[in-house]
């Protein structure tokens, strides 16, 4: 499991890229809000045997091992709420987030590659 401290935005674009190198092992990628006495998931996504879904469980794409894929996340702390994109194509539109515990501001991500595999974050946003 990998874990990082990323800017603290109200909202925000999150630009994730993602490799596995083991699709059949799978993965967890979350946006998390964290602090001394919280820890809560925001935003996760998933993947297993090369299929991709998102946290309501929704299949809306698939990973080959080895090939980079990019998630992009718009978060809308103002609705709390997101929007996904796979690859440049727009997946789900204002979906509610999972936990909103203090201020609900995005400050972490966390991958556990089940396997060997790699994730970059790019962040743009407003400054809280």
């Amino acid at each position: 499991m990998k874990r990082g401290s990323i800017p603290n935005y109200k909202n925000a674009v999150y630009d994730l890229d993602v490799t596995v190198n083991d699709p059949a092992k799978g993965f967890r990628l979350d946006l998390m809000e964290t602090g001394a006495s919280t820890e809560k998931t925001l935003v996760s996504f998933s993947g297993y045997e090369g299929y991709l879904f998102d946290q309501s469980g929704n299949f809306f794409g698939g990973y080959d091992s080895g090939v980079p894929f990019e998630l992009v996340v718009q978060y809308d702390h103002t609705n709390k709420s997101f929007s996904y994109y796979h690859d440049g194509f727009l997946m789900a539109n204002a979906l509610d987030i999972t936990g909103y515990v203090t201020d609900g501001k995005v400050n972490a991500v966390q991958f556990e590659g089940y396997s060997d595999g790699s994730l970059s974050v790019f962040v743009s946003g407003v400054k809280s």
